[in-house]
């Protein structure tokens, strides 16, 4: 016998679960479009990494986002302000500071930096190695709402950074160039004035960070979650779930892995920043209505090892969109070059 859920609203809405006969995601192929499709992003040459005025390289979009890749390697050369939406970077690896007209961010590995539509700002990173899985999102991306565990679960909101303005001591020039995304096009603005130059501010719209060594991840002993249960920031169309290290499951006889599920409402974007068998920077799309999930053998061979008080070590980011997620031709094209990074999660 083997499960499979069926379910809408990402995991939050009416549900059967399906009891088959053999493995339903034993997949032999695919004709068409629709298809798991995976890429390992430390071998993806983004467009910021060869040239410093370039912007993230995208991966998938829809009506509602776009997901992408940034390995900026040096600082942007202007100011920089994106009207198209609000910015949500991961970093997955490298340091530096993203230099905001609300005063300076640091990052390190593992930092969510939450950039609002229109804040004006400077990427300056301070290692060539860096890597930022990058989502832009036309709706405000906001905090996602756990109410039932309170205000403390599953960060403390005092462990948010919030910036305070400085004086980034730059040298006068004679103009600065502020250059602004409009539409998915770029121009470029000039002023005799740095535009990052405030002496002060206040209200409730703002730049911000957290790290995920901050997050406390909710678990049961008796249950696999759903991942809706580990989102961190969402928008009416879109969730961004970040998956922990924790403890599993602790009675064995439960099923502790997740079952074959479809996606039937959301396309589900997942980023490896760490995992046990797997190397960093995977990137994985699974569209909806493609069943996905862990496959019988990986299933058998997981159960053989279970043991009481394990922990999982999974560490990555979920981006769920409602939109189906068109892939990028330079996703693509990655793929067509390197095909035996296709590993399906």
């Amino acid at each position: 016998m083997f499960e499979e859920l069926f379910g809408r609203q990402g995991f939050s809405g009416p549900a059967a679960m399906l009891y088959h006969k053999n493995p339903p995601n034993a997949l032999i192929r695919i004709e068409g479009n629709l298809g798991v499709r995976s890429a390992l992003t430390t071998e993806f040459v983004t467009d910021d990494l060869t040239d410093a005025r370039a912007d993230f390289t995208t991966l998938a979009s829809n009506e509602d986002l776009q997901v992408g890749l940034s390995r900026r390697a040096e600082a942007m050369p202007y100011a920089y302000r994106n009207t198209d939406g609000d910015l949500l970077y991961f970093v997955h690896r490298g340091e530096g500071v993203f230099a905001t007209e609300f005063g300076p961010i640091e990052y390190e590995p593992g930092d969510y930096v939450l950039l609002p539509k229109g804040t004006t700002f400077r990427h300056l990173p301070t290692t060539d190695d860096g890597l930022f899985y990058v989502t832009e999102s036309a709706l405000p991306i906001d905090f996602a709402e756990h109410e039932q565990v309170g205000r403390h679960v599953p960060f403390d909101p005092t462990l948010i950074t919030v910036p305070d303005v400085v004086d980034y001591g730059w040298p006068e020039q004679d103009e600065w160039e502020l250059r602004i995304k409009h539409g998915g096009e770029y121009s470029s603005a000039f002023y005799p004035n740095n535009p990052i130059d405030l002496i002060g501010w206040k209200g409730d719209l703002f730049p911000l960070k957290i790290n995920i060594r901050d997050i406390i991840p909710v678990g049961s002993d008796r249950i696999h979650l759903a991942p809706s249960s580990w989102a961190t920031f969402e928008t009416p169309r879109m969730m961004v779930v970040t998956f922990l290290p924790q403890m599993a499951v602790a009675d064995l006889t439960s099923e502790e892995l997740p079952s074959d599920h479809r996606n039937i409402d959301y396309d589900e974007t997942v980023f490896i920043h760490h995992h046990p068998m797997l190397p960093p920077g995977i990137f994985s799309h699974a569209p909806q209505g493609l069943l996905h999930g862990p496959s019988a053998d990986i299933r058998k061979m997981f159960n053989m090892m279970r043991k009481p008080e394990a922990r999982r070590q999974l560490t990555a980011v979920s981006v769920d969109t409602c939109s189906p997620l068109k892939p990028s031709n330079a996703l693509v094209e990655h793929i067509k070059k390197k095909p035996s990074e296709g590993i399906g999660l």
